[in-house]
């Protein structure tokens, strides 16, 4: 479908009619600037007001898709070629519809990945791996970052095995399976800390509270609070996976 040659038709077709653009779109109830784009060539009229300008310009359906006046014996002929015109033109606009929505759909998964990595790096979910374990915690050495007595973390038991990342803080081997372990050992903590401070089950999202929450835990019985300040002291550790 030739939509420059149409355009410049449409725009014939008016002046011959003594009809500047602005009483056109007036007539249509459209805007001057989509007038403007029909007769450039950049727009086809909406079907809504396609057979309302062909009866305002004198022209028929198939004229106007010819992009000419046509002849009593060319109307057949003509027809036949606008139509499959029209066919083609619809499944080009289809294609480029469907390539279209694949771009934007790419664009869009590949910006929920980066935003949703970085969500799920915070949450604890996902472990950057600068901050992984990576290389032995001995305090006072190289980069190694604070004071962390790892010899009573893995005493207590191997799961809570601590070594340092990339940037010398302590972490958890495997930080998942040490807080699996910490959520069955040291369940009455928890729920100490959970019940006295109104907290949501521990997870990922809201460890943070729990750690600084631990130790102020002022109900429960002895063994509660140990635990709960417990749950501090690993909570201190297991955010380095997750956060500097």
């Amino acid at each position: 479908m030739e939509q420059i040659k149409i355009g410049n038709f449409i725009s014939l077709c008016r002046k011959d009619k003594k009809l500047t653009q602005e009483k056109l779109a007036e007539k249509l109830n459209v805007s001057v600037n989509a007038v403007s784009k029909w007769e450039r060539g950049l727009n086809l009229p909406d079907y809504s007001n396609l057979q309302t300008l062909c009866e305002i310009l004198e022209i028929s359906l198939n004229e106007f898709f010819a992009g000419e006046h046509l002849k009593e014996n060319e109307v057949e002929k003509q027809s036949e070629k606008n139509i499959l015109s029209i066919l083609q033109f619809a499944n080009y606009k289809n294609k480029k519809y469907k390539i279209l929505m694949i771009v934007i759909s790419i664009l869009l998964i590949i910006l929920f990945a980066i935003i949703g990595r970085g969500v799920l790096m915070k949450s604890g979910y996902i472990i950057d791996d600068n901050l992984k374990y990576s290389q032995i915690y001995i305090t006072g050495e190289s980069n190694i970052k604070g004071n962390v007595d790892i010899n009573m973390f893995g005493k207590i038991n191997i799961d809570f095995d601590i070594g340092a990342n990339k940037y010398g803080y302590a972490v958890f081997k495997n930080p998942n399976k040490a807080l699996k372990t910490l959520k069955k050992e040291y369940s009455k903590g928890i729920k100490l800390i959970q019940k006295e401070f109104n907290l949501l089950p521990l997870t990922n999202f809201n460890y943070r509270k729990y750690k600084n929450y631990g130790w102020q835990v002022t109900t429960g019985t002895d063994e509660e609070k140990e635990q709960a300040s417990f749950v501090s002291s690993f909570m201190d550790i297991y955010e380095n996976s997750f956060n500097i």
